[in-house]
């Protein structure tokens, strides 16, 4: 009977179309295919790392690990033979900052814009180009994007309508999503968040479809900076950050520690403690 359901299965996909299978062929968390992370991530989130076929989002405040991240997953996408592309819309990652984490230039697609209808399609341009390769898309930061329907409104009419950068999201991540399908790429936005007015908890920027498509995301936060006395002076050498988990559908059924801490500087990101938070 297990026989015929599945060439019953077979039969129900057209050429072309989106392929049936049984429930049985559906791969657990340590069958997905990863862009593998270095220790401190794969120790603190218990997960291998960037899954393909999967959006990751780091959402947080500014110095708390989100860009380091993201050098970080490039030059573990380029070990690994990853095809990268790094979408930045602040300009305020350097060259050297990739030299001096590891990072080749020479093999890394860059893309500097801010508005929310270049990036995507862009984006989906470099998934049709590179589509027999293993990708990796890196946002950063989504929250940042600016959308052309925000261009041509008013001020006025800006104020009594819900934005256009939400929307745009939605649909961009819908049209990512549909040519994540037909390549393995990995997909990791970076992203801020804002204080909730009146409740406890922060909200990820970007309107509700980047949480609802994510499956992995952690909130960030700066706890302290991390200083150095030299010559009788002391002097800022990186920062100590929490992150805290947001979702993980993943592996639902072992989500791993719920903050982890590290230690961020120029010689990388160090992980120094994991706990479920209620310490």
């Amino acid at each position: 009977m297990a026989k015929k359901a599945a060439e019953k299965a077979k039969d129900l996909t057209r050429p072309g179309g989106p392929r049936f299978f049984l429930a049985e062929e559906m791969p657990d968390e340590d069958q997905l295919e990863y862009v593998e992370m270095p220790s401190w991530w794969t120790e603190g989130t218990k997960t291998k790392g960037l899954p393909f076929g999967k959006i990751v989002q780091i959402a947080g405040d500014s110095d708390s690990g989100k860009t380091s991240c993201c050098i970080s997953a490039i030059k573990a996408a380029q070990e690994q033979n990853v095809t990268t592309l790094y979408i930045e819309t602040e300009g305020k990652t350097q060259k050297q900052d990739f030299i001096n984490w590891g990072v080749d230039p020479k093999k890394l697609y860059i893309l500097q814009d801010s508005i929310a209808e270049n990036i995507y399609d862009a984006a989906c341009d470099f998934i049709d180009l590179h589509k027999s390769q293993k990708m990796l898309i890196v946002l950063d930061s989504i929250g940042n994007v600016l959308s052309t329907h925000d261009a041509d409104r008013s001020l006025a009419e800006s104020a009594g309508k819900p934005g256009g950068k939400g929307k745009t999201n939605r649909e961009g991540l819908n049209k990512l999503i549909a040519k994540r399908t037909q390549a393995k790429v990995a997909i990791l936005l970076i992203n801020y968040t804002y204080a909730n007015i009146g409740s406890p908890g922060k909200t990820n920027a970007g309107g509700k479809a980047l949480n609802f498509f994510s499956s992995l995301t952690y909130q960030t936060s700066r706890k302290s900076w991390l200083e150095k006395t030299i010559n009788g002076q002391k002097v800022r050498i990186g920062a100590k950050v929490q992150w805290t988990l947001f979702k993980n559908h993943i592996d639902r059924q072992n989500p791993g520690p719920k903050v982890i801490e590290m230690d961020i500087t120029a010689e990388g990101i160090k992980l120094v403690g994991a706990s479920d938070g209620d310490e």
